[in-house]
């Protein structure tokens, strides 16, 4: 999955949108750092349902020693 990186202009509407008010220098911080927030991004599964989230997924009996699963 490949995504078009955002532009300044994006990052700065979440940004206000976060109700972020920031100076310069802390701008141009979180554009460096947004940029790495887009590439774990690309790296999420995004193949499950809502209803498959992992505390729904979780069978602990796996896990224990000697258990046999029926």
């Amino acid at each position: 999955m490949s995504l078009e990186p955002a532009t300044r202009e994006e990052i700065a509407a979440l940004a206000r949108r976060a109700g972020l008010k920031l100076a310069k220098e802390h701008f141009e911080e979180l554009v460096e750092a947004y940029g790495y927030v887009e590439q774990m991004l690309t790296r999420l599964r995004r193949a499950r349902s809502y209803a498959d989230e992992p505390a729904h997924i979780f069978v602990p009996q796996k896990f224990i020693l000697g258990e046999i699963m029926t």
